[in-house]
């Protein structure tokens, strides 16, 4: 196969909710949509939804779209798909090799979502604005010099610190190689942590479900405070829902996998549970009227809240001599010191 007719047949319409996983909340095809703008809820076709071009191809050394990642992933689909079949026809619990099937793919829905890209543009976004803030002019005037053996002006000094601390003028992203490798490393933990903990199964005759367009739901300790983050490693649970009448919960880690009794209260909580980790979208089975009695949240156009933003930090002369003194000899902290946290929105 020649190299032009590859790239014909290269994947260009990516889906970070997989089709599998929509069919079984649709009627074939079609599947009701729910905006979270406000927007009408309306039928759409299954290939049409959570579509982002390209968003798993990475580059490759000759700056060409390799979509290899986007053919593992469908691969894992494939074999996910019959253990969730399985799953809602009985099986429960499930065989380890099937087990570990599920968690790979439960693992990949947590690590390939859009919210995960924002996270990593937002953090390296806010950290580059405030080390240039820092830094002040000396640092950009150093930047400029390492570049260069030509004398750098002030005035050029001067135009690049205007427009670099214009911190609302610009958006710092991290590039696509760069999240595909982020992605792999916390698909990777993600994996090792699900199959840590027990897993229940929830399954309901009557009772139906939501799928929202970020499936893998995090349920927060109810003695952990608001401003500290939640995780797979503390999450009280995690929910994933795999079908309309099924989904799964993650517990703390224990020996043996369970059943947990459905009932209508167990049901709305799940599916509100679901629809505040949605993003700006939910969907459901077009018979389905799972939303009565749930609240649906806005658009959530950001992941962390940071409290002080890049403009706090401005310091156009750079740091001061005390400031570096300090900063150099800054005391290790406490063995049992807690690291400062972006929290989660």
């Amino acid at each position: 196969m020649s190299k032009s007719s590859k790239k014909q047949k290269s994947k260009r319409r990516h889906h970070t909710v997989p089709r599998l996983l929509l069919r079984r909340f649709a009627d074939g095809e079609q599947i009701m949509r729910v905006p979270l703008d406000g927007g009408e809820r309306r039928l759409v076709g299954i290939a049409d939804v959570t579509v982002r071009r390209d968003f798993y191809s990475m580059l490759d050394e000759n700056g060409q779209l390799d979509d290899t990642l986007e053919d593992l992933l469908g691969k894992l689909e494939n074999e996910a798909a019959k253990v969730i079949r399985e799953v809602v026809s009985g099986v429960w619990p499930l065989p380890s090799a099937e087990r570990a099937v599920l968690a790979e793919w439960m693992a990949a829905q947590h690590a390939r979502i859009p919210a995960a890209r924002v996270v990593n543009d937002e953090i390296a976004d806010h950290l580059g604005k405030t080390l240039i803030a820092m830094g002040g002019k000396p640092g950009i005037r150093r930047r400029l010099e390492e570049n260069t053996e030509e004398p750098v002006s002030e005035e050029k000094v001067e135009a690049l610190w205007q427009e670099l601390t214009d911190f609302d003028g610009y958006y710092t992203e991290v590039s696509v190689n760069e999240h595909l490798a982020t992605m792999a490393r916390s698909m990777k933990t993600a994996y090792e942590v699900f199959l840590a903990r027990s897993w229940g199964l929830i399954r309901f005759e009557r009772r139906v479900l939501i799928v929202p367009d970020h499936p893998v739901t995090l349920a927060r300790e109810e003695n952990t405070p608001s401003f500290r983050g939640v995780g797979i490693g503390n999450a009280a649970a995690i929910l994933v829902p795999i079908d309309r009448r099924a989904a799964i919960m993650m517990a703390s880690p224990g020996p043996d996998d369970f059943i947990v009794r459905p009932h209508t209260k167990l049901a709305t909580e799940l599916n509100q549970r679901f629809a505040y980790n949605a993003r700006r979208e939910l969907f459901h089975h077009p018979d389905d009227n799972p939303l009565e009695g749930v609240e649906l949240p806005p658009v959530r156009d950001h992941e962390i809240v940071i409290s002080q933003p890049p403009g706090r930090y401005l310091m156009p002369d750079g740091p001061s001599d005390a400031s570096k003194r300090t900063m150099r000899y800054m005391p290790e902290p406490p063995a049992d010191a807690e690291p400062p946290r972006f929290e989660a929105n």
